[in-house]
C-alpha cells in the first residue's frame, strides 16, 4: 500500500498566541486613537476652533455686568455662546432668542435664586430696575462656527462619537482579519474532510502552522491511513468473495448439464402421470438454477444485477406457473400452500425471469423456516399504485437483527439458516431484482401467524391494466 507522506509546518504557533496578537493590536491601536483625537482636540482648541467648557459661563459673567449697568447686549454676535430672555418684572417676555416656551422654563427655575441648573443647562438671572434677564448656557468645549455649534452642540461628545465609531469599525476590520486568517488555516482542514468524504484517500494532508489545528490533521492523518487499511481489506475481500462465488458457479454448471440431460432422457421413457409430474418439476427446477447461475456470474462479474428485460405478460398465466413451483417446493417439507388473489390487472409488465426469481428466493427462506405440515401464505393484490406479492409463513419470524438486515449481502442470521445451507444472497438479490423495478421490498413479522412476512410491491404505473 503507498504510503503518504505528510507535509509537516516547521513552526507551530498556539491558537491563544494568535487570538492575543490581535488582542494586543486592538488594545495599542485603541489607545492610539485616543490619544490622536485628544492631541487633536487640544490643537484645535488651541488655534481657536474648539472653545473652552467654561468660554460661555465667562461671557455670561461679562454681560451680567453690562446688563446691570443698563448697558445693551448684542446676543446675535458671533461668538455667543449663551441664549437669553428678556422679561418684565411681572415675568411678561419682552425680547431674546429663546423661544416662548424656553423662555418659560428659564423663568420657572430662576424664581427662587438667581442661578440655578437644569439639566442641560445652567440658568443665570439678572435684574435692572423693572427689567429682568435670563442667560442660559452650558458648561461644555463648543466649535467657533455657529454652523458646527449647530448640528454638533458639545466638541467633547463629537469627539467621543467619533472615537466610538472608529473603535468599532477597528474591532469589526481585527475580527474580519482574524476570521479569514483562522479560515485560511482551517482550510487543510476543510480540504482533508472533503477527500476523506469522497473516499479520496490518496492525498497529503498540510499543516496549517496551528498547533491546535495541526493536533486535529495530525489525527485525522492516522484515521485516513487506518480508514485506507480497513478498506484495502474490505476491497479485498469483497474481491475474493466475488471470484468465489464466479468460480462455484461455474463448477456447478458440470453436475447441473449432467442432471438436465439425464431428466431429458428420463422424460423419454414409459412413466406414470405421477411420475411424469415428477420429472417435470425436475426439469422446470434445472431451467431455473442454469438461470441462477448465470445471473450470479454476471453479477459477480459486472458487480451488478443484469439489464431489466421487461415485457408484457398474462397475468392469470404468470401467477399459475409460479404458483406450479411454489407448489412444487413446498410439498418437500409437506407444507401446504393457501393462494389468494384480490383486484389483480389482467397483464402484468415486468422482467419474468427476474420477477419469478425474487418471488421463489423469498418462498425458498419461507419454506425452510416454516415446519413441516404448516402452511405457506402467497397473497397477490393491487394496492394503491402497486401490485404486491405478499409470502407469509409459520416459522420463527425475523429476530430484530434480522428485520433490519436479512436483505443485506452475506448476511445469514442465526447458526441454523447457516446449517440449512443460506449463504445470505437470497433475500439481497431480491431487493436488487426488485429495486430494479423501482419497487420496494418489506420484511416484517406477521401478527397473524409470528412467523415471517415478506411482501415484494412492483409500481402500477408500468402496469397496464
Amino acid at each position: 500500500m503507498e504510503v503518504t507522506k505528510v507535509q509537516q509546518a516547521c513552526k507551530t504557533t498556539k491558537l491563544r498566541t494568535i487570538f492575543l496578537g490581535y488582542l494586543v493590536m486592538f488594545c495599542i491601536g485603541t489607545i492610539a486613537l485616543a490619544l490622536f483625537l485628544v492631541l487633536i482636540f487640544y490643537v484645535l482648541m488651541s488655534c481657536g476652533t474648539i472653545l473652552p467648557a467654561n468660554y460661555a459661563e465667562n461671557q455670561v459673567r461679562a454681560d451680567k455686568t453690562i446688563i446691570e449697568a443698563g448697558k445693551t447686549l448684542q446676543p446675535d454676535s458671533r461668538q455667543k455662546l449663551y441664549k437669553y430672555a428678556s422679561f418684565t418684572s411681572e415675568g411678561r417676555l419682552n425680547e431674546g432668542n429663546l423661544s416662548e416656551k424656553q423662555a418659560q422654563t428659564a423663568w420657572s427655575v430662576t424664581q427662587q435664586n438667581d442661578t440655578a441648573y437644569q439639566f442641560p443647562y445652567n440658568y443665570v438671572k439678572v435684574s435692572h430696575h423693572d427689567k429682568v434677564t435670563v442667560m442660559r448656557y452650558s458648561v461644555s468645549a463648543q466649535f467657533e462656527l455657529p454652523i458646527l455649534r449647530q448640528y454638533l452642540p458639545n466638541a467633547e461628545l463629537s469627539f467621543f462619537a467619533v472615537f466610538c465609531i472608529a473603535f468599532l469599525g477597528g474591532g469589526a476590520l481585527l475580527a474580519s482579519s482574524f476570521g479569514r486568517k483562522l479560515a485560511r488555516k482551517m482550510s487543510g482542514l476543510q480540504q482533508a474532510t472533503k477527500q476523506i468524504q469522497a473516499q479520496d484517500l490518496d492525498f497529503s494532508i498540510e499543516f496549517s502552522g496551528v498547533m491546535e489545528i495541526d493536533q486535529v490533521l495530525h489525527s485525522m492523518d492516522k484515521m485516513k491511513e487506518t480508514l485506507k487499511t480497513s478498506l484495502q481489506k474490505q476491497w479485498n475481500l469483497e474481491r475474493s468473495r466475488r471470484e468465489q462465488i464466479s468460480a462455484l458457479a461455474h463448477d456447478v454448471k458440470t453436475p447441473l448439464t449432467i442432471v438436465r440431460g439425464n431428466v431429458e432422457l428420463l422424460s423419454e421413457t414409459d412413466q406414470s402421470e405421477e411420475q411424469k409430474n415428477y420429472t417435470d418439476y425436475i426439469s422446470e427446477s434445472t431451467r431455473q438454477m442454469e438461470q441462477y447461475i448465470k445471473t450470479l456470474i454476471e453479477i459477480s462479474k459486472a458487480e451488478t444485477l443484469v439489464t431489466l428485460r421487461a415485457e408484457t405478460m398474462d397475468a392469470d398465466f404468470y401467477l399459475t406457473k409460479v404458483k406450479d413451483q411454489i407448489l412444487a417446493l413446498a410439498a418437500v417439507k409437506k407444507i401446504s400452500v393457501a393462494f389468494a388473489a384480490y383486484n389483480l390487472p389482467k397483464t402484468l409488465y415486468a422482467d419474468p425471469v427476474l420477477l419469478e426469481r425474487a418471488i421463489m428466493n423469498v418462498v425458498s427462506n419461507a419454506v425452510d423456516q416454516a415446519p413441516e405440515y404448516s402452511e405457506i401464505q402467497l397473497t397477490v393484490e393491487s394496492v394503491e399504485d402497486c401490485i404486491r406479492f405478499s409470502i407469509l409463513d409459520e416459522g420463527p419470524g425475523f429476530s430484530p437483527e434480522g428485520l433490519k438486515q436479512a436483505a443485506e449481502q452475506f448476511y445469514m442470521g442465526d447458526s441454523s439458516r447457516r446449517l440449512s445451507g443460506h449463504y445470505g444472497m437470497g433475500l439481497y438479490i431480491t431487493k436488487s431484482i426488485v429495486n430494479l423495478h423501482g419497487g420496494k421490498l418489506i420484511i416484517a413479522n406477521s401478527t397473524q401467524t409470528g412467523g415471517g412476512q415478506v411482501s415484494i410491491k412492483i409500481p402500477l404505473r408500468s402496469l397496464p391494466i
